[in-house]
């Protein structure tokens, strides 16, 4: 079988998946998870172990399958800095909060939201914080550096020993790129950053193949075409981009939920609530907003596995339990607070998966609202497998239909159509319907929820002294 191989690098797992080249479809996919190494210089990610893996597996795959092209999609807000030989300094988590000793410096120099519309976030979120707190702390590693990689590209480069640049990472609330000019920002030139990175190409042009240590190390020969890449949310667009007409609004869901609202204005856009532009392959803006939304799901539903029902929701709304924001320190629309679940009795299992879909689609609610979503709705990833949440997300945007992309891979397909255009576009499944009786009491329940986060917001400290 001629295959597409997707290296899908995320925050919390990694994806070796394989998909048929003649016939778009998935084949197979192996994960890990993703670590952190807390030393010395500063927390930063495990690269040399998911490296390791993904050296294993492709040696493992070659035996049975002719892996005919390579593409690496990985998310954003990271950044590699190498010379000739590899990284000179490791690869940042972005979670790093050690940044914020500079960041009242970094804040002055930096230019408004207005030239680059990458808002000012919290702990490493933004590329040139990190850079700037490197410069400052590492110094004579940095100086040492010829290139500053997309994380995306740092694996294309471990793959090929080619270094190169592309768009659709550089242009993620990173401070470096200017989206309505396409250009590197005034800021990545004035700090000399613009000038590490290497030349720009597009998502899906080759560079080449392995380089004669990959391939020594799996057995690929140089037959095998690697592209360039592309960053993991803004994959998720390209299946719809080339078949669908603006506006509509995709959501990117996983780790993080990344609204990207395709066709509607920049202008208006809240630095304050996380809304952001990211920047497609074409290097075209596109008005954003973000949260934590796995990470949050999480803390709220707890560690055991539940499938909640439409019960389990109507116990929720009838109890008044309510879950208010936010569970995740890195930014969102309700940035400054601190979670908090509000309830009268214990809940179980089912019950707390209910509240956090529940959660999940009202910040999802105003998160598409601040980014002025309009047209059809696409979910895909984690929440589009979320019946419960998808339904009560059509319930808020009633004056949108809310669709689930059949394929849960949205990621990993939306990569390997950079390489083939047999991978079709996936059936869309439209949200679950909800009767007259639920859609008012999921309503009313919204209407009190807002209130309640006024209050919270009211009765937060950070608040107080923001």
């Amino acid at each position: 079988m001629s295959a597409i191989v997707v290296m899908d690098i995320g925050k919390t797992n990694a994806k070796l998946c394989v998909v048929n080249a003649q016939t778009g479809a998935l084949i197979s996919t192996d994960t890990t998870h993703t670590g952190t190494i807390d030393a010395p210089p500063y927390p930063h990610l495990d690269t040399a172990s998911i490296w390791s893996w993904y050296v294993a597996g492709l040696k493992r795959l070659q035996k049975t399958t002719r892996i005919d092209t390579i593409v690496v999609t990985a998310h954003g807000a990271t950044a590699a800095l190498l010379d000739d030989e590899g990284l000179v300094l490791p690869v940042m988590d972005y979670e790093f909060s050690g940044l914020d000793e500079l960041r009242a410096e970094y804040d002055l120099r930096c230019d408004s939201f207005e030239q680059t519309y990458s808002p000012k976030l919290p702990l490493g979120l933004n590329v040139g914080r990190q850079l700037y707190w490197q410069r400052d702390r590492c110094n004579a590693q940095f100086e040492r550096a010829r290139y500053l990689l997309p994380y995306t590209q740092y694996w294309s480069w471990l793959l090929t020993g080619k270094a190169v640049s592309e768009v659709s990472t550089i242009g993620s609330h990173t401070d470096l790129w200017n989206p309505l000019e396409k250009r590197y920002s005034d800021f990545a030139e004035r700090e000399g950053f613009a000038g590490l990175f290497p030349q720009m190409m597009h998502a899906s042009e080759s560079l080449g193949s392995l380089s004669a240590e990959v391939q020594a190390a799996t057995g690929i020969d140089n037959h095998c075409n690697v592209l360039v890449g592309i960053h993991d949310s803004n994959a998720s667009l390209i299946p719809w981009m080339s078949n669908r007409s603006e506006p509509f609004t995709v959501m990117s869901t996983g780790t993080w939920v990344i609204i990207f609202s395709l066709g509607t204005p920049l202008p208006g856009i809240l630095a304050e609530r996380d809304c952001t532009a990211n920047v497609t392959i074409h290097s075209e803006p596109v008005a954003c907003a973000r949260f934590m939304g796995g990470r949050e799901y999480g803390a709220i539903a707890g560690d055991e596995s539940a499938v909640a029902t439409e019960t389990d929701l109507l116990s929720i709304l009838e109890q008044d339990a309510f879950a208010l924001p936010a569970f995740a320190e890195t930014g969102g629309p309700y940035p400054g607070l601190t979670g908090l679940v509000q309830s009268k009795n214990m809940l179980s299992s089912s019950q707390r998966h209910a509240l956090a879909s529940l959660y999940c689609a009202l910040v999802s609610d105003e998160s598409l609202s601040l980014c002025h979503s309009s047209g059809d709705i696409i979910v895909e990833g984690a929440y589009a497998k979320n019946t419960l949440l998808l339904q009560c997300l059509a319930v808020f945007r009633d004056k949108q239909v809310v669709y689930a992309s059949a394929d849960s891979t949205g990621t990993t397909m939306g990569a390997a159509m950079l390489a083939t255009a047999n991978v079709a576009p996936p059936e869309l499944i439209p949200a679950r319907d909800s009767d007259q009786n639920l859609r008012r009491k999921l309503q009313n329940y919204k209407i009190q929820w807002h209130q309640k986060v006024a209050e919270h917001r009211l009765n937060s400290p950070v608040a107080e002294l923001a």
